[in-house]
């Protein structure tokens, strides 16, 4: 079930106790995968767990620009600073809250709202006035592999999403994210070491990849899901940082 189609009536006809809050981001993804990569997948794994799972969900509206300014110096980036992100995220939750919904998961796309997220999900939980529990879910960690950015895995799932959105894949300027070194960050911009903006090599990423990568993290939600409603409230809750999307 999807908010933004739904009547009010059906909501409350429904009253879901779990939303799904796809978190995404519009920032380049190299010369051929589209700006809005991130949402476009956080927003396909939302609605096919919701289909999916046996919750009583619902799939709230897309977040569509985040925490980007590392990509700021390619054109069609859009972000907003953390502060902005995490306080208009967080009002978005408690307008969800006041309802029949006790459990928000971020099925979050991108790799730079994943900190900000984490400590929301954890403000919000522990935030007595809102009175529901929230968590932190990604698909770059469900997969298991490196995901890169517009690389081999996330160029595969968008030619299984939206092949015609996506350009002729291309082998990025970098194999990895290379932003540290001995612990320490060098570079501050995408652009700094990856003149194309692309990080991996998508050239061999085929839709049937794609699907079998989607698939795969469609499994790991609904199991997330099932984990959620299963366990205590301060029981398995995400703790750690974030891939990179």
């Amino acid at each position: 079930m999807r908010l933004e189609t739904s009547s009010w009536t059906d909501v409350d006809e429904a009253s879901p106790t779990t939303a799904l809050l796809p978190v995404g981001s519009t920032e380049q993804h190299g010369p051929h995968a589209p700006v809005g990569t991130d949402t476009i997948v956080a927003r396909a794994i939302a609605d096919a767990a919701d289909r999916a799972s046996d919750a009583e969900s619902i799939v709230g509206p897309t977040i569509p620009v985040g925490i980007a300014p590392y990509h700021g110096n390619f054109p069609g980036t859009c972000f907003v600073s953390a502060e902005t992100f995490r306080r208009y995220v967080r009002d978005v939750v408690e307008s969800i809250a006041d309802s029949s919904v006790e459990t928000v998961v971020f099925v979050n796309g991108h790799g730079g709202n994943g900190e900000t997220l984490s400590h929301l999900a954890r403000e919000v939980t522990a935030e007595d006035a809102i009175e529901c529990e929230a968590y932190l879910w990604e698909w770059m960690r469900a997969v298991d592999e490196h995901v890169g950015h517009a690389g081999e895995l996330e160029t595969a799932v968008l030619l299984h999403l939206c092949p015609d959105d996506v350009g002729d894949p291309v082998a990025g300027d970098a194999a990895t994210w290379a932003d540290t070194v001995d612990g320490g960050v060098v570079h501050q911009f995408t652009d700094e070491f990856s003149e194309n903006g692309a990080v991996g090599d998508a050239t061999d990423a085929s839709p049937e990849q794609g699907e079998r990568v989607f698939e795969t993290a469609v499994d790991a939600l609904v199991s997330f899901l099932e984990r959620v409603r299963s366990e205590d409230g301060d029981e398995g809750r995400e703790t750690g940082g974030s891939a990179q999307s």
